[in-house]
């Protein structure tokens, strides 16, 4: 049990973490959106945002960072940091490519390849993509350091 609860504390650690990481991201992504003629933002978009990538940041722990930390042994090469690292961010980087990948699918059958492709990226796609993947990488590294302090970068 004492494991069962250290594990569950320090993934959830770490996924704050990754979500700190998504919220710098997404909103690095998101300047080139908001610096368009036109663009407003307003304070209560902030606290909406904060939200919404944390219930989803919630979500990804509980369905994929949590089980993963369990069926992944403390012994693994997977827990070294940078192996932890590039793991997380091919994971995070898969679920991005696959959901806009199917939202392009859409696009391209119904507009053509290039239009279809440019509408797609034209739907703020770089804040989403940014945030997820360092959503992975952050929350994989740093649980992989809470593991072993010491450990090389």
């Amino acid at each position: 049990m004492k494991t069962f609860l250290r594990k569950v504390k320090l993934s959830f650690l770490a996924m704050f973490c990754g979500w700190v990481a998504c919220n710098i991201a997404w909103w690095v992504g998101a300047i080139p959106i908001l610096l368009k003629p036109g663009s407003s933002l307003r304070g209560a978009d902030f606290m909406m945002i904060g939200t919404y990538t944390g219930i989803v940041v919630l979500i990804a722990w509980l369905m994929i960072f949590l089980p993963t930390d369990f069926f992944v042994s403390d012994a693994s090469t997977l827990r070294r940091p940078r192996t932890a690292a590039w793991c997380g961010f091919l994971a995070s980087f898969a679920i991005v490519a696959a959901i806009f990948g199917y939202i392009a699918w859409f696009e391209i059958a119904n507009h053509g390849f290039v239009e279809g492709v440019w509408r797609t990226l034209d739907k703020a796609a770089l804040p989403y993509a940014l945030g997820t993947c360092a959503t992975g990488t952050a929350a994989a590294y740093v649980r992989a350091r809470l593991d072993n302090p010491q450990a090389s970068p």
